[in-house]
């Protein structure tokens, strides 16, 4: 009777605690909705302007406008100020023909595929000029679930492993730092309590808790943009408790060396940050450096990313691997257990 009561009264104070709900459900929520949005294509109606001397015949790409200029310094101009993402001319001689491009360093991130624009205008002039290419290029989609996949499809499994990671070091150095600090803990000792019933409430409430998040993210994505997963419900269920177990086990070594809970979530905050970095969620693992790759696969959170994807059935992964890897972040439990010895010493 005890042990629900606590786990009622714990539930309802992380439904109080705006910290523990913005790190469990709104950040991860507002994480979603951006770059699911960025990376969706719901963008249509954006547009690439392409300024252009000198070729006569263009093909229609979708979301491209072309705008024919004089001469090339005005060509040139229009893109360094912007009002042109890119410009084509088109250089003749006796010898060769060359398409110029004309890029503004400045939009290095949309440079890339600037360039992808121009290759392609330059393979429709080769097949209007009667030129045909010695090896063309076709590429094939060899997926591990047999559907096309987008960007999106592969970004949301990974935002959901982000917010395991989240929910299980922000429980721990914000909801358990709050309650020592505010010495709930420590009068804990006067209550005719057992201290595995604290414990356990409290573990099954954010386990819980964590749980919810993770479903109410995934429906929300699965609504607003569309995606559908062969998600294997079984796995999925034991690969977020045990993440949330070996999360919140490296939320309380946080705690262990913070001495409020200001600085826990502080020093919380940052360690999310140099996580996010080396997930391999935003920015691939692969182009990394060789140093930075072996920072990557040492932090655990890959490994959840990574296991997401395969039960969602993105990518593969062997029996093996999985339950392995399922078993270490279940030793997150043993941690939990040690930190909360400690923290029921306080005097």
């Amino acid at each position: 009777m005890r042990f629900w009561s606590s786990f009622v009264a714990l539930t309802l104070n992380a439904i109080r605690d705006r910290m523990n709900m913005f790190f469990n459900i709104f950040f991860p929520l507002v994480i979603l909705i951006i770059f699911g949005f960025v990376f969706s294509g719901l963008y249509t109606s954006s547009n690439v302007k392409i300024g252009i001397m000198g070729v006569k015949k263009l093909p229609e790409i979708e979301n491209v406008s072309f705008v024919r200029f004089k001469n090339a310094a005005d060509l040139r101009t229009a893109v360094m100020k912007s009002k042109m993402d890119m410009g084509i001319t088109l250089s003749t001689s006796s010898t060769s023909n060359s398409l110029i491009l004309y890029l503004n360093p400045s939009n290095a991130q949309s440079n890339e595929y600037y360039v992808s624009l121009g290759k392609r205008i330059t393979e429709f002039l080769n097949e209007k000029n009667g030129v045909t290419p010695v090896i063309k290029v076709v590429s094939k989609d060899v997926s591990f679930s047999n559907q096309k996949l987008s960007y999106l499809d592969t970004l949301i499994p990974g935002i959901l492993a982000l917010s395991i990671f989240s929910a299980g070091i922000f429980s721990m150095t914000a909801s358990l730092a709050h309650l020592r600090d505010k010495k709930v803990i420590k009068k804990m000792w006067t209550f005719p309590l057992f201290k595995w019933q604290f414990y356990g409430a409290f573990i099954l409430e954010k386990v819980i808790e964590t749980y919810l998040s993770i479903i109410f993210l995934l429906f929300v994505a699965m609504l607003v943009f569309g995606t559908h997963y062969d998600i294997n419900v079984a796995k999925f269920s034991i690969l977020v408790i045990s993440s949330t177990f070996g999360m919140m086990g490296i939320g309380m070594i946080i705690l262990f060396f913070s001495p409020s809970a200001k600085i826990a979530s502080e020093i919380s905050s940052v360690v999310y940050t140099i996580v996010m970095f080396f997930s391999g969620v935003y920015f691939p693992v692969e182009i990394m450096p060789k140093s930075m790759q072996k920072i990557a696969y040492s932090l655990p959170v890959i490994y959840i990313v990574n296991a997401m994807k395969y039960v969602f059935g993105l990518m593969p992964m062997s029996t093996v691997s999985f339950y392995g890897m399922i078993f270490l972040m279940f030793a997150g439990f043993v941690l939990i257990l040690i930190g909360f010895g400690k923290l029921f010493k306080v005097k």
